[in-house]
């Protein structure tokens, strides 16, 4: 059976502070198989990397990530509740920053890239998202999101792009555009012949989030395609694997 993907959630955030460019660089530098990201806009149109719809809790500021333009955000410390270390801030971290530094990465990393909804932007997130990739076509990328319109979306831009549908509880039908299905540990926990049934529907899977040596043992043990991991040194090891 092959081994899964390990794919480093938000960077290497066991280590530091999610989605910020040391997070990644660490990814790379334990040796994940890909990275995975969320993708925000700011009021003045730039994709950042960030999970909430708020600033509140990765950083000192406050706020929605919609309502403030690059700029003002690039003032605040996005260390989140990690001890500040003297003289060092972390910022929110531009998407095109991101794809700048995969695409320059010693060795091929895949990224996968989660649009964010419900937002004010609507489907502009997919087509701003679209337009990022269009400028570095060698990236291999997948797209990834828990809404269905945005899946359905997204197949419209792009007829080739892998991509997920994110769920954390059974809800209906798979959207048609998804090739991927991206369920949560706990469920594939409780449903464990999830994998082989999407494998049967000629679906791909993959698991999230999974921070446990006995979790990435599980996953690979049942034939998950992907794991991701905030901890994507320790998965690797679990499987045997080294840098």
């Amino acid at each position: 059976m092959p081994e899964p993907m390990i794919v480093a959630h938000r960077g290497a955030n066991v280590d530091l502070p999610e989605q910020t460019l040391p997070a990644y660089v660490r990814a790379v530098e334990v040796g994940a198989d890909a990275v995975e990201c969320d993708v925000r806009l700011t009021r003045d149109g730039h994709l950042v990397c960030h999970h909430d719809r708020t600033v509140d809790r990765t950083s000192n500021g406050r706020g929605a990530i919609s309502g403030q333009t690059l700029a003002e955000l690039q003032k605040l410390d996005f260390s989140g509740r990690r001890e500040p270390v003297a003289g060092e801030q972390h910022q929110i971290l531009p998407f095109v920053q991101l794809l700048r530094l995969i695409n320059e990465a010693p060795r091929r990393v895949r990224m996968l890239v989660e649009t964010k909804h419900p937002s004010r932007f609507g489907a502009e997130v997919e087509r701003a998202l679209h337009r990022a990739l269009a400028d570095f076509p060698g990236l291999d990328v997948t797209v990834m999101s828990f809404a269905r319109a945005a899946v359905s979306r997204y197949r419209t831009m792009d007829p080739a792009v892998p991509l997920v549908w994110l769920y954390e509880f059974p809800l209906g039908t798979v959207p048609e555009a998804a090739g991927i299905v991206g369920p949560r540990l706990s469920l594939v926990r409780s449903k464990p012949d999830l994998i082989r049934q999407a494998h049967d529907a000629g679906r791909k899977v993959y698991v999230w989030t999974a921070n446990r040596p006995e979790d990435v043992e599980f996953l690979a043990g049942l034939g998950a395609d992907a794991v991701i991991t905030d901890d994507p040194a320790m998965a690797l090891a679990t499987l045997g694997r080294t840098p």
